[in-house]
């Protein structure tokens, strides 16, 4: 009896079908794949750039409106903000001078020795008849005043209504008789003191101070910020030695402020958004627009985002000079 055999193979017809069937199937699933990368590739840049956005809008805003810190002048607070204006669209950089806000305040009221020598009113906060003392911070720790660099390694700042330097002091302070009465004398060399302004490159308001209607306290920071186009990154320094970055993918920061141009004939003032001030005394808030990017996408990458941020900051903690309501807008 003869056996008929009933398997059956594939055609080869059915067998390429099934291969470009595969293969097609293959292919979607990787597309959708490569898609579903590129969306978490693109989704985790922009949220790497917002976060770095909202770092600097953070600093930035906490900076400015606490400008001239520590630093009081009658009326309003000392113009502690000095600027670097960029050169054919460059970045600007802008710089923020603050006092220690816990320290005493001392008046000078005579200078000798080519203002190496100053002497001031006592600030109450001394002990009567010393030169030196202490001060409490917000945590009621103790700092030493008018020691020293070399027994206490502090700086000081000394400022009239523009212009100031920063200076370390070279003996302790002492309690001398005047014929004005008792003066707390303090003790610097002139050509090793600094100007802010100077080392920043700021332009403007790089001379000495008028030393006879100064004032003095203990420094604080000078806070400034500055972008690195090499790196694309927004930096940030509290000694103008040191800096270090606040943000990535910054490629560019302009600084406008609001100044004061006039008063109008019912005596309000006429007010214009500027590039550069013609007195600092006169700004009344700052214009800051940052632009930013992806950081690690090339700008031909398909993911590549780029985001501008334009926001008003006023110093209202500590009003600027000839500025005394900046509360109240």
């Amino acid at each position: 009896m003869t056996k008929v055999n009933r398997e059956r193979g594939f055609s080869l017809i059915e067998a390429t079908f099934a291969a470009f069937l595969t293969v097609g199937l293959m292919g979607v699933v990787f597309l959708l794949l490569n898609r579903n990368q590129q969306v978490f590739v693109t989704e985790s840049s922009v949220t790497d750039m917002n976060e770095n956005m909202r770092t600097a809008v953070d600093l930035l805003t906490r900076d400015v409106q606490s400008a001239g810190m520590g630093l009081p002048r009658t009326p309003g607070s000392f113009a502690a903000i000095f600027f670097v204006d960029g050169v054919d669209g460059a970045p600007d950089s802008l710089l923020m001078v603050n006092g220690d806000p816990f320290a005493p305040v001392a008046d000078v009221q005579e200078t000798s020795n080519s203002n190496a020598t100053l002497d001031c009113i006592p600030p109450p906060e001394l002990p009567v008849g010393a030169g030196t003392g202490t001060y409490k911070d917000n945590k009621l720790v103790d700092h030493l005043l008018y020691k020293a660099y070399g027994a206490d390694p502090k700086f000081y700042v000394c400022y009239d209504d523009t212009r100031l330097r920063v200076m370390s002091l070279t003996a302790d302070g002492a309690i001398v008789n005047t014929a004005d009465g008792a003066r707390l004398r303090l003790l610097h060399t002139v050509a090793n003191d600094t100007s802010p302004a100077g080392t920043f490159n700021s332009s403007v308001d790089t001379a000495e101070p008028n030393y006879t209607i100064a004032k003095i306290t203990p420094l604080q920071s000078l806070t400034a910020y500055r972008v690195n186009r090499n790196t694309g990154e927004l930096e940030r320094t509290e000694d103008l030695q040191n800096w270090y970055t606040v943000a990535r993918g910054v490629i560019d920061f302009q600084v406008e402020y609001r100044v004061v141009t006039g008063v109008d004939g019912a005596g309000n003032n006429i007010e214009a958004i500027v590039s550069v001030p013609g007195d600092r005394r006169d700004i009344r808030s700052v214009s800051i627009t940052i632009t930013n990017e992806t950081p690690d996408l090339e700008p031909m990458a398909k993911g590549y985002r780029r985001t501008v941020q334009k926001f008003e900051i006023t110093p209202r903690n500590f009003n600027l000079l000839n500025n005394t309501n900046l509360s109240a807008g």
